[in-house]
């Protein structure tokens, strides 16, 4: 896995280090602890790394400074666990009726199964999947109760139902958090293409509910997919931290999950974002896995060239920008070049030049209409 190859840049060491052994919060000074509540903060990561804390010693014994961000870090999660669970509530009768498979990803997945990895997390939005068959049907029944599109653009519209994996976000009075309806998992006309009958045959029912969740090796997946094919990989760290999490989580509860991880890995044609994924977790976070699965996994890396490059790139965006610095240039590109991969990745060659096109002009629409106001 040439772990000793990725480097975290100082400035989040500690961060990290806290984040696999909490105790070690005790050997921080004032100084110390300014800058670790900053840097979490800064990768979205207060109410996890509180949330640690708080589970190996009582906030209480840490001075009052600290222990004031750190219960405001665990308010705000709080807050948005039980937005959650009410945008839930509120749409279970659109999502999940007649028979229709409803199957939650990411947060509020973690969520619904009481994982760890959901205490202190700040969900932005709530993800649920249905077959594509009933996307028209679910998507009507929401309209009809109030949700409304974040985007009517007549080119968003289009990008959304024919080129992605989901349908624009909707919002509803009185909601929080904002609803994202998939159909797959990764958009349909991109280079990886999991397949979707299998992941819901193999989805999980809550007891109690009418949703399930992904099977563990697929949530890892998703995981692994959404943050190292799907994105550019920018202030990403805590999606690292989710999957560092998932696997400890996974591999403890079921001594089989390497196996399945490896297996589902190949059916879905994900073994790369998911090499990515561990290579990073396990240089970063200590992420325990075993030998016979390192070597698994390791059947999925790049070339060396490609391996090299995307690796080096991910290690100056992943991290949260530092925050006494500012950014930096060679950030920035490395930024853009990784959005240039996940473009790539996502579209056919032809939706590419389309989209950036598109793109290009959108950009250049208000200064053209700033120099004729200028004009007039």
């Amino acid at each position: 896995m040439h772990r000793e190859t990725l480097h975290p840049p100082p400035h989040l060491r500690r961060l990290l280090d806290v984040l696999q052994a909490p105790q070690r919060c005790i050997e921080c000074d004032a100084p110390a602890w300014d800058r670790l509540i900053r840097t979490a903060r800064s990768a979205r990561l207060l109410g996890t790394l509180a949330a640690r804390v708080a589970a190996v010693l009582p906030i209480e014994q840490l001075d009052p400074a600290v222990g004031r961000h750190l219960r405001a870090g665990l308010v705000e999660a709080q807050f948005r666990r039980q937005k959650v669970q009410y945008l839930l509530s509120a749409v279970e009768r659109h999502v999940a009726s007649g028979g229709v498979p409803c199957v939650l990803l990411k947060g509020a997945a973690y969520i619904a199964q009481g994982l760890v990895i959901a205490d202190g997390r700040l969900p932005a939005d709530v993800d649920v999947m249905v077959p594509r068959a009933a996307l028209d049907a679910t998507e009507q029944s929401l309209l009809a109760a109030g949700w409304q599109y974040e985007k009517l653009a007549p080119y968003d519209q289009r990008y959304y139902r024919d080129w992605s994996h989901e349908l624009a976000p909707l919002r509803s009075p009185g909601q929080a958090l904002e609803l994202d309806l998939h159909h797959t998992i990764l958009p349909p006309l991109g280079r990886l293409k999991p397949d979707t009958e299998a992941l819901f045959r193999a989805a999980v029912p809550i007891a109690g509910t009418p949703f399930s969740v992904l099977a563990p090796a697929d949530q890892t997946l998703l995981a692994a997919a959404h943050l190292f094919h799907d994105s550019d990989c920018t202030d990403r760290l805590r999606d690292l931290v989710d999957i560092d999490a998932l696997l400890r989580a996974f591999a403890t509860a079921d001594a089989a999950f390497w196996h399945q991880l490896d297996a589902r890995a190949r059916l879905h044609h994900l073994g790369r974002p998911l090499w990515y994924a561990v290579t990073f977790a396990r240089a970063w976070l200590g992420t325990p896995i075993p030998d016979a699965a390192a070597a698994a996994i390791d059947a999925f890396r790049p070339s060396r060239a490609t391996a090299s490059l995307v690796t080096a790139l991910v290690e100056r965006t992943l991290p949260p920008i530092d925050p006494d610095r500012e950014p930096t240039r060679a950030r920035r590109w490395a930024s853009q070049l990784l959005l240039a991969r996940a473009t790539w990745l996502r579209m056919p060659p032809w939706l590419v030049v389309r989209h950036t096109l598109h793109k290009i002009v959108q950009a250049l629409l208000p200064r053209a209409r700033a120099a004729d106001a200028r004009a007039a």
